[in-house]
């Protein structure tokens, strides 16, 4: 495709970037996949891994705060995909999901990962559910958010100008995001994170790494996925939906139409989290991943062919946050609220 070539020759045309500006980290480095050179965070050892894939602009720098809260009880692995950050793709890559799932099973199995939690957001997340369904022995469970049916995720990339309008336009989409990609970022944040939440924590990292040499190659990846027909994703694993309600990008996507591909999945509703709801309060995070009985309900269900998980009546569901729970249809009259939400992670290169 014409659009993707001009983004795959300004790889190799353009300065690679400098080692010294993308090793910000001590736990940061480049790991060689069958996708080009990627860049990773990970926080090491043996204990039960758990992966983040960067839903950029963001970058693996926005992820301090959940690395602090949680590398005692995880092994954290967070990758910036390739075309994004530091991630630059190889001469080959096509920006497809079903090569972006392969990138991902290439570095579990590189970094001896097996049997791994996958927490995926936005588009990222049909990539954890292919990953899953064509690689069930690499995956254990997946949080995931901001996802609706594929169709629905279609309608929100052309309402939002992801695959329409400039960078819909294939080589014109390359082009104007090579010129303008900080400014794009900058907008994105504002739109994506609530209403009068400041927006410099997040805005910050990303500027940084694309003023360092980071690319963010949206264009590529939102035409070429326009051109995807994935309506059949059968995800096994426990899957936990989680879903900003003041994300205003997504203020007409239907958060429960993505359980249609769930065998034992669970949309969890939070109204005054945005785009980002992991990064935006890692507290929340942590208590989730820690929520046994969830966890060990979503694994009966699992077990069980007979059991109907994907239960038609709202249910409302306290956890330490107070936050509102919805399983299958939402139940729009009960709007929980966060005690004390945290500001976005207080993160800089």
């Amino acid at each position: 495709m014409a659009g993707t070539g001009v983004d795959l020759l300004r790889m190799r045309l353009g300065s690679s970037p400098s080692i010294s500006r993308a090793i910000t980290r001590p736990n940061i480095s480049f790991l060689s996949t069958i996708a080009g050179t990627i860049r990773i965070r990970d926080s090491g050892g043996v204990l039960p891994s758990l992966i983040f894939a960067c839903d950029g602009p963001n970058v693996l720098e926005h992820y301090d705060a959940i690395f602090s809260l949680l590398s005692p009880s995880y092994r954290l692995i967070c990758l910036d995909m390739p075309g994004f950050g530091f991630s630059y793709p190889s001469s080959t890559f096509d920006f497809s999901l079903h090569q972006y799932a392969n990138v991902v099973a290439h570095a579990i199995k590189e970094l001896k990962a097996e049997k791994v939690t996958l927490m995926f957001p936005c588009a990222w997340s049909y990539v954890a559910f292919l990953l899953a369904a064509e690689n069930p022995e690499l995956v254990d469970r997946l949080v995931v958010s901001q996802c609706p049916h594929w169709d629905e995720e279609q309608a929100w990339a052309r309402r939002v100008g992801m695959n329409s309008g400039l960078l819909g336009t294939p080589v014109v989409g390359q082009l104007f995001l090579a010129l303008a990609s900080k400014s794009v970022a900058d907008r994105w944040y504002q739109n994506a994170l609530p209403t009068g939440t400041p927006t410099e924590d997040f805005a910050e990292p990303a500027r940084k790494v694309l003023d360092s040499g980071g690319i963010f190659c949206l264009a590529s990846l939102a035409q070429t996925w326009a051109r995807e027909r994935r309506t059949g994703f059968v995800v096994e694993q426990p899957t936990v939906v989680l879903w900003g309600g003041s994300d205003r990008t997504h203020r007409k996507s239907n958060p429960d139409s993505v359980l249609g591909y769930l065998k034992s999945g669970k949309v969890m509703v939070y109204p005054e989290a945005g785009h980002f709801p992991e990064l935006e309060d890692p507290e929340r995070l942590r208590s989730l991943l820690a929520n046994k009985k969830l966890w060990n309900g979503l694994r009966i269900n699992q077990m069980d062919p007979g059991a109907e998980v994907r239960v038609r009546v709202a249910e409302r569901l306290t956890h330490e946050e107070n936050t509102t729970v919805g399983i299958g249809i939402l139940d729009r009259d009960h709007r929980g609220h966060l005690k004390g939400r945290r500001k976005p992670p207080d993160s800089h290169l």
